[in-house]
């Protein structure tokens, strides 16, 4: 029924609804009253049916008219939605943007990067998706992100990528731990202590593998995780210790430390989109933020506050 109206045809049907004459009606849009008068009668024709009868100067909605309303008005709502949306992403103050991260990212660096540009930009629209990094690459070439981040490369045809920084990685333990009194933690160290962690059979597992064998040590995998997350969860149940990534110092447990880890083992923050959906002045954005945050100590071990500066950093 309402395909035959188009968006000035619905403000027009709603104005003569709550006006219910012509004058008043003509005074809420701001035209004349012959030229609202034409206006309708033309929204009349196009749509077969009469919305309004006219007695003694005044407009009586048929039954049509208001079987019409609630969707007229729901239609009115969203478009008035979209013109805000529009008029924000020409002032630079709104836009979407919709992401995807990883498990360690989405509940550290990727919540401080949209605070901050929301911050900025009050009127953006933002999402996030945590997602494992199979899915992010899916859901990015089904353009159903616009923009995905991992600690793990997500080189794939039809992706575009790029390393927006790097973060050492800590050891996280029980503040209860006997190690927990050194200062800085080497596989020495940590032989024979459980470990919950990463296998070799992962990028992140392979590079830790190495770091201990340097040392001639062998690694004790007493869980096998995936994901930063649940391996901070299975330190907290007292399983063992656990090698992450710096990040998760940032939302670290009551009762859980952090101590270096040497030999230094680093993880790059990459960040993915597809080409065809180009860029946009918010997703620039984000990335100047991001990369300011992957070099700023200060998320690595506290909620400390930073600075941000419109334009490129």
């Amino acid at each position: 029924m309402l395909a035959a109206m188009n968006a000035r045809d619905i403000e027009i049907f709603r104005a003569v609804m709550q006006g219910r004459t012509l004058r008043a009606a003509a005074e809420m849009l701001h035209v004349s009253q012959p030229a609202l008068s034409k206006a309708l009668r033309h929204c009349e024709d196009r749509l077969g049916f009469r919305l309004f009868q006219r007695i003694a100067g005044r407009l009586v909605p048929t039954a049509e008219a208001h079987a019409m309303l609630p969707e007229a008005e729901r239609l009115y709502q969203e478009l008035q939605g979209f013109k805000g949306f529009a008029r924000d992403l020409g002032s630079h103050r709104g836009g979407l943007l919709r992401l995807g991260a990883s498990s360690s990212l989405a509940v550290s660096l990727v919540p401080a990067a949209m605070a901050a540009l929301r911050r900025e930009r009050e009127a953006a629209r933002l999402t996030l998706n945590l997602l494992p990094v199979r899915e992010l690459a899916e859901a990015l070439l089904a353009r159903r992100l616009d923009v995905g981040l991992a600690l793990t490369p997500m080189a794939l045809p039809g992706l575009e990528s790029e390393t927006l920084g790097s973060v050492p990685c800590v050891v996280v333990l029980p503040a209860a731990h006997p190690l927990a009194a050194e200062p800085v933690l080497r596989p020495s160290l940590l032989a024979g202590a459980p470990e919950v962690g990463f296998a070799g059979w992962q990028d992140f597992g392979q590079s830790l593998d190495l770091a201990f064998r340097q040392e001639g040590v062998e690694r004790r995998l007493a869980v096998e995780v995936g994901t930063t997350v649940s391996a901070v969860a299975l330190v907290r149940e007292g399983m063992g210790y656990a090698i992450v990534d710096g990040f998760a110092c940032r939302s670290l447990p009551p009762g859980l430390v952090s101590r270096p880890f040497r030999p230094e083992v680093r993880r790059g923050v990459v960040m993915a989109r597809s080409p065809a959906l180009g860029s946009s002045a918010l997703l620039d954005r984000l990335r100047d933020i991001l990369a300011k945050l992957c070099a700023a100590p200060a998320l690595q071990s506290a909620r400390a506050p930073l600075a941000f500066t419109s334009g490129t950093q």
